[in-house]
């Protein structure tokens, strides 16, 4: 970890006997103190800071600070910079999936990750940069830069997902046939959940995290009785899951392979390539409607509560902040990772008797699920040989 906040570890303890996963435990990881850094602060400072500070999804943690402290201090936005927010944020997770893809494909050098590194950050600074953290001049997008950077982003995504791109609705056999006969970096990096016993390796039942309205975050992030445990949050009694699988639910192609798969190791590399080719798509086509956006108003108002949501690639990432005295004197993060590395929830579920095999197979399985679900965390996977619990006697 550099300067900025990435992860701590986290560490996954398997016991495996007869080729089976028999006890999972979970240690959270150490969760940094990184919102101490915003007290004290005047709220105009606080995103410019969060985006320096986190290493990971620093866009996503610029958007959900901006918007909880306008929330806050009652400041009315624009949807023009509303949309160049998203549209950054939107950026910062087309890089990341499409990074997972190209650095997990095949191991072989490729000349592209320099080169999405290269384009994402030249789009982001055509969306306005640093100055749609907390607007204080009028901003105009760059459209010619713009336009640019989507020919280049439709042939690097294009590059990555072969002839899947430019299928508009393909049927999970045309997904088959793609995985059985192009080279792309995102065929070969899926052709691996084609390996026997990987398909549905990680099949479970967990519920999605609902979108939740202004109300149901201040409940789960502020000081009342629903207020959810940082490092082991749960909804409505019980733990969920956030990230690909659970925004691309409804989407026909997911929905066919879960028929088949639940939502095991394929349906879950799936939904990230949906979600790659979504996203993509949505961004070309935005680019043409972006607007100039004001600047926010001064003096501010002094004190205010606010909560917001943003999705990160590696799932929801929600905020809340109390501004009293013109200076924030409260602030809460919820990352996505706490939610799918719950100690009783997705990932415990998922391997919790599942066939690994044993020896590097069975790291090989349990590695490929634990990176499908969050390609960014840091983990310590530890296995060890275990006997399977017996049944308890009665009477």
């Amino acid at each position: 970890m550099s300067a900025t906040v990435g992860t701590a570890e986290l560490l996954i303890r398997c016991g495996i006997s007869s080729d089976t996963i028999v006890s999972v435990n979970i240690t959270p990881r150490p969760l940094l103190p990184v919102e101490r850094l915003a007290l004290g602060k005047p709220p105009d400072a606080v995103p410019a800071l969060f985006g320096r500070l986190f290493s990971l999804c620093p866009k996503a943690h610029v958007n959900a600070a901006a918007t909880a402290l306008e929330r806050a201090l009652g400041i009315s936005v624009s949807p023009n910079l509303a949309r160049l927010r998203d549209s950054q944020a939107n950026v910062e997770r087309i890089r990341e999936l499409s990074l997972n893809l190209l650095l997990s494909s095949d191991g072989r050098i490729s000349p592209w990750p320099p080169r999405l590194i290269a384009l994402c950050r030249r789009l982001i600074a055509a969306l306005g940069g640093d100055a749609v953290h907390w607007p204080t001049a009028p901003f105009e997008p760059d459209a010619a830069e713009l336009r640019a950077g989507a020919t280049e982003l439709e042939t690097l995504v294009s590059h990555l997902l072969g002839g899947l791109w430019p299928m508009p609705q393909p049927d999970l056999e045309a997904v088959r046939d793609w995985l059985e006969h192009d080279t792309c970096a995102a065929a070969a990096w899926m052709r691996r959940a084609l390996q026997p016993g990987w398909p549905d390796f990680g099949r479970c039942s967990v519920k999605g995290l609902p979108m939740f309205r202004d109300a149901m975050l201040e409940a789960a992030l502020g000081p009342g009785p629903a207020r959810v445990k940082p490092d082991s949050p749960e909804w409505a009694g019980e733990p969920r899951e956030t990230g690909c699988p659970a925004r691309q639910s409804s989407d026909r192609l997911v929905r066919e392979a879960s028929k088949i798969y639940g939502n095991g190791l394929f349906t879950r590399m799936l939904a990230r390539i949906v979600e790659l080719k979504v996203l993509a798509r949505s961004l070309i086509l935005e680019i043409e409607h972006l607007g100039p956006i004001g600047a926010n108003p001064s003096p501010l108002p002094s004190h205010g509560t606010g909560v917001a949501q943003t999705e990160a690639a590696r799932g929801r990432l929600m905020h809340r902040v109390e501004v009293a005295g013109g200076l924030v004197r409260d602030y809460r993060i919820l990352s996505p990772t706490e939610w799918n590395f719950h100690p009783s929830g997705l990932v415990h579920r998922a391997l919790l008797g599942a066939t690994v095999g044993d020896g590097e197979s069975a790291r090989a399985r349990i590695d490929a699920f634990l990176h499908v679900v969050d390609p960014c965390v840091d983990y310590r996977l530890i296995l060890e040989r275990a006997e399977r619990p017996t049944p308890s006697a009665e009477g």
